[in-house]
C-alpha cells in the first residue's frame, strides 16, 4: 500500500516537476538561442551604424576636395584663353581650400603645370591612363610619381562645348584621414582599411598589428576564414555591385565582425574590422532578467538613436558649413572680393527668371585708359585701382543689388527692383558723378574714370544675353564719344546718348 502511494506521489509531483524542468530547460535553451540571434543582430546592427559614420567622414573628405577641383575647373572651362597666371592661382586655391598637399592641371597632350609652379611631363606617369577621360574621378596611386607619396587624386575634365581640353588633378595623401579613424570609439579593438574591388589596400587606420587579413587580394583572403562560403559569397557579391555588407570571420581563433561600405563616387570601399570581444560586455547584459532585458535594450536603443541622429546632425551641418565655405570662395574673385563674371551673370539671370516683369538697370562700366594706369604706375597700384573701385562700388549700392567684377577692368552692376524712371536716372548720375571724384593713391592721388553703359530690363533685353548687349553696345558709345561718361542704350532708329 505504501509503495503504491510512493509512486502515485512521484507522479503526482516528481513527474510534472521533472516535465517542468525538461520545459524549463527547453525554453532557456531556445532563449538563449534567440538571445544569441539577438545579441548577433545588434552587434551587426551597431557595426554597421558605426561603419556608417566613418564612411561618411570619408565621403565628406573626398568630397570636399572633388568640390573645389569642379568648382576650379568650371572657372577655367570660362577662360578657354587662359594664361600661366590664371591656372596657376587656380591650382593655388584648390591647395589653399581643400585638404589637398599638391594639384596639378595636365593637357591633353600630357604637358603638365603643378602648384609648386614646376612643369612636369604627365605622360610618364604610371596612372597616366588612368587620368583620360570626359567624367571626373577618383584614381589611387601607390606613388604619386612627383614628390614620392602615395596619393587620393581627383581628377577633373576641363570641357569646353563638351570637348575636353585639360585636366585638374588634385593630391590627397592618406594619412590626412589617420587622426580621424585614430580617435575610434574602437579603440585597439578595429581595423579601418579603404580597398577597391579589384581587393587592393590603399590605406589602413585603427588596429592593424597582426591583422594577417590585411593584404592584397583582400576580398578573397577572407573566403577561407568566413563562417560559410555562401555568407561569403554573398558579401563578395554586394561589393561587386558596390553595395555594403557585413560578415563574420575568425582568424586565429578571435572573432571579428568584417564590415563595408561604399564610398560615394568611387569604386573603393570603406573595410571595418571590429573584434567581438570589444562588445563581451553587451552580450552578458543580454543574459539578465527579461525585464532588465527589455529595459536595458530600450535605454541602448534610444542612446544609440540620439548618438547617430546627433553625429548625422552634426556632420550634416559640418558638411553644410564646408559647402557653403565651397560655394562662396567659388563665386568670389580674388583681387576685389566682389562676385566673379560666373557668379555675377548667374545671379542676374536668376533675377530675370524669378522676376520676368520687374525692372532693373544692368550697368556695365569699363575702367578708361586702365593699360596706361599699368604701364605707368604699375601693376601693384594698377590692382589698388580695382580694390578700390569694389569697395566704392559694393557701398554705392544696395546689399540686395548685385556687383561683380567679370574682366580685368570691366565691372558689372545690376540694380534690383526698380519701380520709377526717375530712379533709373538717379542711379546713372551717381555713377557719373562718382568717377568725377574718384582718386587712388595715399600720397599722390590719381584720377579714375570709366566709360559706362546702361540698359534696362526688361525694355532693352528680356534675356541675360540681350540685355548685356545693350550695355555693352552703350558702353561703346561712351568710349567712341570721348570716355568718361555713361550713355543708356536706345534702341535702333533712336541715337544713343
Amino acid at each position: 500500500m505504501q509503495k503504491r502511494k510512493f509512486w502515485e506521489i512521484v507522479f503526482q509531483w516528481v513527474f510534472p516537476c521533472a516535465l517542468l524542468v525538461v520545459a524549463l530547460v527547453l525554453s532557456i535553451y531556445e532563449f538563449n538561442n534567440k538571445m544569441n540571434s539577438a545579441i548577433r543582430t545588434v552587434v551587426d546592427d551597431q557595426a554597421e551604424q558605426i561603419g556608417y559614420y566613418y564612411s561618411a567622414g570619408v565621403d565628406d573628405k573626398l568630397g570636399a576636395l572633388g568640390d573645389i577641383t569642379s568648382a576650379m575647373a568650371n572657372i577655367m572651362a570660362s577662360r578657354p584663353d587662359r594664361s600661366d597666371a590664371f591656372v596657376y592661382e587656380k591650382l593655388d586655391t584648390i591647395v589653399k581650400a581643400s585638404n589637398a598637399y599638391m594639384s596639378a592641371y595636365c593637357a591633353v597632350n600630357g604637358n603638365g603645370m603643378l602648384s609648386d609652379r614646376r612643369e612636369f611631363d604627365m605622360s610618364e606617369l604610371n596612372y597616366y591612363g588612368s587620368i583620360s577621360g570626359t567624367s571626373a574621378h577618383y584614381i589611387y596611386a601607390g606613388t604619386d610619381g612627383i614628390n614620392g607619396q602615395t596619393a587620393f587624386i581627383y581628377v577633373c575634365p576641363i570641357a569646353i562645348s563638351g570637348n575636353v581640353t585639360g585636366y585638374l588633378l588634385s593630391y590627397m595623401n592618406p594619412d590626412n584621414m589617420k587622426e580621424f579613424f585614430d580617435n575610434s570609439v574602437y579603440g585597439d579593438k578595429a581595423f579601418f582599411s579603404l580597398v577597391n574591388r579589384n581587393g587592393t589596400i590603399m590605406a589602413c587606420y585603427g588596429a592593424t598589428d597582426g591583422t594577417a587579413i590585411l593584404q592584397n587580394d583582400f576580398w578573397n583572403s577572407l573566403k577561407d576564414i568566413s563562417e560559410s562560403l555562401g555568407s561569403w559569397t554573398l558579401f563578395e557579391r554586394q561589393q561587386q555591385k558596390g553595395n555594403n555588407g557585413i560578415l563574420h570571420v575568425k582568424e586565429d581563433g578571435v572573432g571579428k565582425i568584417i564590415c563595408h561600405f561604399p564610398i560615394r563616387g568611387t569604386e573603393w570601399n570603406l573595410v571595418v574590422g571590429i573584434n567581438e570581444s570589444y562588445l563581451s560586455g553587451i552580450q552578458q547584459s543580454f543574459r539578465g532578467p527579461i525585464v532588465n532585458l527589455i529595459v536595458k535594450i530600450s535605454i541602448s536603443i534610444a542612446v544609440a538613436l540620439i548618438i547617430i541622429t546627433a553625429i548625422n546632425i552634426l556632420v550634416r551641418i559640418k558638411a553644410s558649413e564646408h559647402s557653403k565655405v565651397l560655394e562662396d570662395k567659388a563665386d568670389t574673385d580674388l583681387l576685389t572680393d566682389l562676385n566673379n563674371k560666373m557668379a555675377t551673370e548667374r545671379k542676374i539671370r536668376e533675377y530675370m527668371e524669378k522676376y520676368p516683369d520687374k525692372q532693373g538697370v544692368l550697368f556695365v562700366l569699363d575702367v578708361d585708359n586702365f593699360k596706361k594706369i599699368n604701364d605707368t604706375m604699375g601693376h601693384a597700384f594698377g590692382d589698388e585701382v580695382l580694390r578700390s573701385l569694389a569697395v566704392r562700388l559694393q557701398s554705392m549700392f544696395r546689399a540686395t543689388d548685385i556687383v561683380g567684377r567679370t574682366g580685368g577692368d570691366e565691372f558689372m552692376v545690376f540694380l534690383k527692383d526698380i519701380r520709377e524712371i526717375s530712379m533709373i536716372e538717379r542711379e546713372g548720375k551717381k555713377i557719373e558723378q562718382f568717377f568725377h571724384q574718384f582718386e587712388v593713391g595715399e600720397y599722390v592721388k590719381y584720377s579714375v574714370t570709366a566709360s559706362v553703359g546702361a540698359a534696362v530690363f526688361p525694355g532693352d533685353g528680356k534675356s541675360f544675353e540681350e540685355l548685356y548687349k545693350a550695355a555693352d553696345n552703350a558702353l561703346y558709345v561712351s568710349k567712341r564719344h570721348g570716355k568718361n561718361q555713361l550713355s543708356f542704350y536706345k534702341k535702333p532708329g533712336n541715337e544713343t546718348k
